[in-house]
């Protein structure tokens, strides 16, 4: 939680955000204390006990994206969806989505209220509050299914409360948030895999090609042995290719289904699409009703603000030969994955590309940056605002990398845009979920 999550147009709505935040607690690591929420929970009448079939989503990567065509997939078989995720690219609203709606500024503000009334000043993390009023308010909304994202971790994330989800889902796992889970990939997918529960199914998405793949399999596969689950991994029991314009889903050895490519960009999006069609194929009825073109009519209508989104180059007064890209990714997968994307732009229209990027001060820019290096002509550094942790040029180190290249730092995100716009340019601003919300906000605005 970080100080730009506060800013809200209802000023009496972010007076009472900022007084949560004030609340949060430095004496653990841990986001959450689970005497006191369960107290908290139990004060708002336990409302996770009193929810619909829940699908639980734990992951590094790609968690937005799997719940996004989840959400669109069973939206388009006439499900009422219910969504939970974190953090915000605008507004909190974003976070709870009930039954396809983001909730209304009144209904937040009087859970929040109720929250306080509750809580004592005790310290209680934001996410932790956030997360009672979002179950109290998918308690009081009929939906017929929960999509529910883990904050950081998972087994001792405060969403973890839920004893028996529909499925579990654990997206692609990489080094993110070492300060609270560990600092080994090993002991990232240990904290990642708590969230398996004993007699529900549980799906693992694409985990890459390197030792890493084979250490988080090992440490997934002995806590779902331990849970006496049968863990469904991509790679070993079903893939997607993209190949003609369409994807191919193949489940076991031989059974191939093709279906429409998603809406969202990038081949990644291939790996999180076979992950969300596997979880949609297992949900037992009334979810087992959902066809073939439900499907299809989900994949195409997925949305993902933040998530490789192509704006407006109007927007910022620049011509229509300059690209202008939007992306929320911030740590070595993501870099992997983004890189991959220009390569894929430039065998179609080469391009002189420039990476807009801001990073908070515990990021590992190296690992993000340096697969970045080997296709980006010039970096280009901005704060966060209302963010003193983000990093300046001294925290950026580039020694080792593929290519030789400099950062220029800039005072604010849309110099940057104008000073590394030119003709014939691919401008793509990454780094950080606060910068593209800083972004896509001041679009709003404008």
């Amino acid at each position: 939680m970080h100080q730009a999550d506060l800013s809200h147009s209802h000023k009496s709505l972010e007076e009472k955000l900022n007084k949560i935040f004030q609340l949060r607690r430095t004496k653990t690591k841990v986001n959450w204390d689970p005497e006191l929420y369960h107290k908290l929970l139990a004060d708002f009448g336990n409302p996770h006990l009193n929810l619909p079939p829940v699908i639980h989503v734990a992951g590094t990567n790609g968690k937005g994206s799997v719940i996004a065509m989840l959400r669109s997939i069973l939206e388009a078989s006439g499900k009422r969806v219910h969504v939970y995720t974190s953090p915000h690219l605008i507004h909190v609203n974003e976070r709870i989505t009930l039954s396809g709606k983001h909730i209304d500024n009144a209904q937040l503000e009087a859970l929040i209220d109720e929250a306080l009334s509750y809580i004592d000043d005790a310290p209680l993390s934001f996410f932790e509050i956030i997360t009672a009023v979002a179950f109290k308010a998918f308690s009081q909304v009929p939906a017929d299914i929960l999509l529910l994202e883990v904050g950081m971790g998972g087994r001792l994330d405060c969403t973890n409360v839920i004893a028996a989800p529909v499925a579990t889902v654990i997206n692609r796992i990489s080094l993110d948030h070492t300060e609270f889970l560990g600092d080994d990939i090993a002991q990232i997918a240990a904290q990642k895999s708590g969230i398996i529960k004993q007699k529900v199914p549980c799906f693992i998405g694409y985990q890459g090609h390197d030792n890493n793949a084979d250490i988080i399999h090992d440490v997934i596969q002995r806590e779902a042995h331990e849970q006496g689950v049968q863990a469904v991994f991509y790679g070993d029991d079903f893939s997607a290719v993209s190949k003609d314009s369409a994807l191919h889903f193949i489940m076991g050895a031989f059974e191939e289904e093709c279906y429409a490519l998603p809406a969202l960009i990038g081949e990644h999006q291939i790996y999180n699409a076979a992950l969300a069609i596997a979880v949609i194929k297992a949900l037992p009825a009334p979810f087992s009703e959902i066809t073939n073109d439900h499907i299809n009519n989900g994949l195409l209508a997925v949305q993902w603000p933040g998530r490789l989104q192509r704006l407006d180059a109007a927007c910022f007064g620049l011509s229509n030969d300059t690209e202008i890209w939007l992306d929320c990714g911030h740590n070595d997968s993501a870099g992997e994955a983004l890189a991959e994307q220009v390569r894929y732009w430039d065998q179609d229209q080469e391009k002189e590309n420039h990476l807009i990027f801001a990073m908070l001060g515990q990021k590992d820019a190296k690992g993000f940056l340096s697969p970045l290096s080997e296709v980006i002509h010039q970096f280009h550094l901005v704060p966060i605002a209302n963010d003193p942790s983000s990093k300046t040029v001294k925290d950026i180190n580039l020694d080792g990398f593929p290519k030789v290249i400099s950062v220029q730092e800039h005072t604010y995100v849309f110099e940057a845009i104008k000073n590394s716009a030119r003709g014939n340019s691919r401008v793509i601003i990454a780094g950080s979920v606060y910068l593209a919300g800083e972004v896509l906000q001041a679009i709003e605005k404008a």
